[in-house]
């Protein structure tokens, strides 16, 4: 028993000593990885006191002060003013490392934050200032404009092109807003599609500015988006003429899309008192207004999927996909050991010399939080050609 209390008073001091001799930069990112993110900036505020010249301790507020505010729960109080002070932690580890290109990335990410409040309020002057301002601050190099021309390229004329997030979704918007390359195409954030603010929004468009989709929900319905009770369900949705005679299918062909449930509880039930009770399941608000989204424009509109979104936001669809390259086209086929699973005509396009200009400059200009995908896209594009 003696042993055994010694062995415990030996494990608490080293563990309390270990405390005392990590930083407070070193603190707060343990903090951090906690979820305790107020009292992760709490330390690194001290810790931008004690050394005033760490870039890395400013950027790591600007990272966690955005964190707080836009993939945390709601922060009580937000306004302007919070978003102005973490530009300023971000413009202080600019300064003091001019080539950061991670603080630049999520400059660009605060921007295009507050380029969604300017959404909501159908702000077009406010929507083109803050993508603008991300470009100004460098979150847009050669290489990922580029990028973004080309990855917009990779679709057909009049498409709506699903994006993955801040690392394909903004530096196109910024394209199309700022140097009017491929107005014709919708880009919708997949992961952004939950927001009933956001639908509204995609329904309407603004003015010249974003193109809107065809969605037959009312405003009633869009406002009250919420999980869908919902089994997995086979939906019949309707085929262009153009696509039937492209993939070869009968005129009174239907694409057939099994939509399965993403969200579960624990809670039995049953519908009719013949029936078994069994788990309830869900169709999440995404997954209820991709249905929704692709019912209305399938036989309309090409719709393309950036090959950067995570897979379980797909619904299911990656199996009728035609990789393009750096995206890929939703088909009415089952596309898997057919001659339509890669359209290598847009890929031999994509990867031509003159498209590929910039990106050499990757290394002049990186920024490791997204640099790695974009070069992974292609060097996937190289090895299906």
């Amino acid at each position: 028993m003696r042993h055994t209390a010694l062995l415990f008073l030996f494990i608490g001091v080293s563990l309390n000593l270990f405390g005392q001799n990590q930083s407070l930069k070193e603190q707060a990112l343990d903090e951090f990885k906690k979820e305790h993110y107020s009292e992760a900036i709490v330390l690194l505020e001290q810790a931008a006191k004690d050394t005033p010249k760490d870039a890395e301790i400013f950027y790591y507020l600007g990272w966690f002060n955005h964190y707080r505010a836009y993939d945390s729960r709601p922060l009580s109080g937000y306004n302007f003013s919070y978003s102005e002070q973490i530009f300023k932690y971000l413009d202080k580890a600019l300064e003091l490392r001019p080539d950061y290109g991670d603080a630049k990335y999520f400059y660009g990410a605060e921007c295009s934050g507050n380029a969604f409040i300017a959404m909501q309020n159908y702000d077009e002057e406010k929507l083109k200032y803050f993508y603008k301002l991300a470009n100004d601050k460098g979150a847009y190099p050669a290489w990922l404009k580029e990028f973004g021309r080309n990855f917009l390229n990779n679709c057909d004329t009049n498409a709506i092109l699903f994006t993955g997030g801040n690392a394909d979704f903004d530096v196109c918007i910024y394209l199309q807003l700022h140097e009017n390359v491929r107005t014709d195409i919708t880009l919708l954030p997949i992961g952004n599609i939950d927001r009933p603010w956001y639908v509204k929004f995609l329904k309407n468009g603004l003015a010249d500015a974003i193109k809107k989709v065809d969605l037959s929900l009312t405003d009633q319905q869009i406002m009250d988006i919420h999980p869908f009770k919902w089994d997995t369900t086979m939906i019949s949705i309707n085929v262009s003429s153009k696509d039937k005679k492209q993939f070869g299918l009968s005129d009174n062909y239907l694409f057939q899309w099994q939509v399965e449930p993403d969200l579960f509880s624990e809670r039995m039930h049953s519908k009719i008192e013949s029936e078994k009770a069994k788990k309830r399941t869900y169709l999440s608000p995404q997954r209820a207004i991709l249905l929704q989204i692709v019912e209305d424009n399938f036989s309309r509109r090409p719709i393309y999927f950036s090959n950067f979104c995570s897979p379980t936001l797909y619904g299911g669809l990656n199996v009728y996909f035609q990789n393009c390259g750096l995206v890929s086209r939703l088909t009415p086929i089952l596309t898997k050991d057919t001659e339509f699973a890669f359209n290598y005509k847009k890929i031999e396009e994509l990867l031509q010399e003159q498209n590929l200009i910039n990106f050499k400059t990757l290394k002049n200009s990186d920024i490791p939080r997204i640099s790695g995908i974009i070069e992974s896209g292609y060097s996937n594009a190289i090895q299906i050609k």
